[in-house]
């Protein structure tokens, strides 16, 4: 990871397989000031690292919620 960064878990429903989670990583790392994704599939669990003064977790979580993943933050 390069430059400065914040990490927000954001826990989601629905998200229950390998299929989901190359979906949800793959939308997420696209996005300008996302640095890091991880999916944990056993605690429905997405780690997101990144750039607070490029992209808002507002619109992480609305992204997610517009793959199908209601997003709450842990």
């Amino acid at each position: 990871m390069t430059g400065p960064g914040t990490e927000k878990t954001f826990l989601v429903g629905g998200l229950f397989s390998e299929q989901g989670k190359k979906e949800v990583e793959h939308n997420l790392i696209q996005i300008d000031g996302v640095q890091q994704v991880n999916v944990s599939l056993q605690n429905g669990a997405v780690k997101v690292h990144y750039d607070p003064e490029v992209i808002r977790d507002d619109y992480l979580a609305r992204t997610l919620d517009s793959l199908g993943y209601s997003p709450r933050v842990r």
